[in-house]
């Protein structure tokens, strides 16, 4: 219950600070676009695809991996022509 409450109290510092952060423009967009893309690549390399690769067979491994890139693609592009 307590590492609930922690997530839940990251969650409202985090909408606050994007409310705070909401007339900032530029500067705020190039802070925080790169840290979220840190967050998801970490949360997909470090805890998803050993639990997929766990049970899975050569191709499956390989595809997933494969889907896993194509998604840090997708966030490389939208970045880069937003």
């Amino acid at each position: 219950m307590r590492l609930q409450l922690v997530t839940a109290l990251g969650a409202v510092a985090g909408a606050a600070c994007s409310l705070l952060a909401e007339g900032a423009g530029e500067a705020a967009t190039l802070g925080v676009l790169p840290f979220t893309a840190g967050g998801f690549i970490y949360v997909g390399t470090v805890s998803v695809i050993p639990e997929l690769l766990r049970d899975a067979g050569p191709l499956q491994s390989f595809l997933q991996v494969l889907g896993l890139l194509a998604g840090v693609a997708m966030m490389v592009a939208i970045a880069h022509y937003e």
